[in-house]
C-alpha cells in the first residue's frame, strides 16, 4: 500500500507590517519628490514675477518714449529773421533748446528743455498755445527715481522741480540725450543760445532710457527727427 506525501506550504505572515527601514526609505523618497516639485514651482513663479515686471517696465518705457516723440515733433522755435543773436546782456530767447545734465545719487542724468505746441492741459485748464517742456529726473521720498515732465504755457515761469509734474516713467535707472547737428555729428549737450552751437538747433534728438531693476535693466533708445530747426547763424 503506497502512502502519499502532501507538501504543505505556508503563506508569509503579512500581519507584521513594514519594517522601520522600509518606512524610512519611503519617507526619504517622498521628501525628495516634494522638494523637487516645490522647487520647480518656485522657479516658475519667480520667472513669472520677473516677466510680469519686465512687461510693466516695457509698457511704461514705450508710453514714455511715445510722449516724448509727440512733444519733440511739435517743437516750436524762433527763427530768422525774427530771431537775432543775443548781444551782451540781452535777455535769453524764451524758445531756446537746452540739453544739459543733473547729478543724482552720484549718477549723471540727462535733462532737456524746449518749447512745443504739444501742451497737455491739466487741472481743468483748457488753454492751448506754446508751452515750455522740461524733462528731468526726480528722486522721490522712497529713494526711487522717476522721469517727470514739466509743462507751462507762455509766459514761462522760472523752472522749479515739483511733485505736481506728471511722471512719464518710473523705476528709472539711466537717461541720456544725444543731439545731432547739421553734419550728423552727435553731441551730449546743447544750448541754442551760445556760440558753441552757432545759435542753431539740433536736427534730431536721441533718447537712451534704462528702466527696471538693477539686476534686470531694460534699455531702450530712439532717434526723433525735428521737423523744424534753426540753421547756424551766418
Amino acid at each position: 500500500m503506497n502512502s502519499r506525501h502532501r507538501q504543505v506550504t505556508t503563506a508569509p505572515d503579512l500581519t507584521g507590517g513594514f519594517t522601520l527601514m522600509e518606512i524610512l526609505v519611503a519617507i526619504f523618497i517622498f521628501a525628495l519628490l516634494i522638494t523637487t516639485i516645490f522647487g520647480s514651482f518656485r522657479a516658475v513663479f519667480s520667472s513669472t514675477d520677473a516677466v510680469g515686471g519686465d512687461v510693466d517696465s516695457f509698457a511704461s518705457a514705450r508710453t514714455c518714449l511715445g510722449r516724448m516723440a509727440t512733444d519733440l515733433e511739435a517743437l516750436y522755435i524762433s527763427d530768422y529773421p525774427r530771431y537775432a543773436k543775443p548781444a551782451f546782456n540781452d535777455p535769453q530767447d524764451p524758445y531756446r533748446l537746452v540739453g544739459d545734465a543733473t547729478d543724482l545719487v552720484g549718477v549723471s542724468f540727462g535733462r532737456l528743455q524746449f518749447t512745443s505746441l504739444a501742451h497737455l492741459p491739466i487741472n481743468r485748464d483748457s488753454r492751448q498755445g506754446v508751452c515750455r517742456i522740461v524733462y528731468y529726473v526726480h528722486r522721490r521720498s522712497d529713494e526711487s527715481l522717476v522721469l517727470r515732465r514739466a509743462d507751462h504755457l507762455y509766459p514761462f515761469p522760472e523752472f522749479e522741480e515739483s511733485e505736481d509734474d506728471p511722471i512719464l516713467c518710473d523705476n528709472l535707472l539711466a537717461l541720456e540725450f544725444g543731439y545731432i547737428d547739421a553734419e550728423g555729428e552727435p553731441n551730449d549737450r546743447w544750448d541754442s543760445e551760445t556760440t558753441d552751437t552757432d545759435y542753431a538747433t539740433p536736427r534730431s534728438v536721441e533718447i537712451r532710457l534704462t528702466v527696471g531693476r538693477p539686476s534686470r535693466p531694460l534699455k531702450f533708445s530712439t532717434r526723433i527727427p525735428l521737423h523744424v530747426y534753426r540753421k547756424a547763424a551766418q
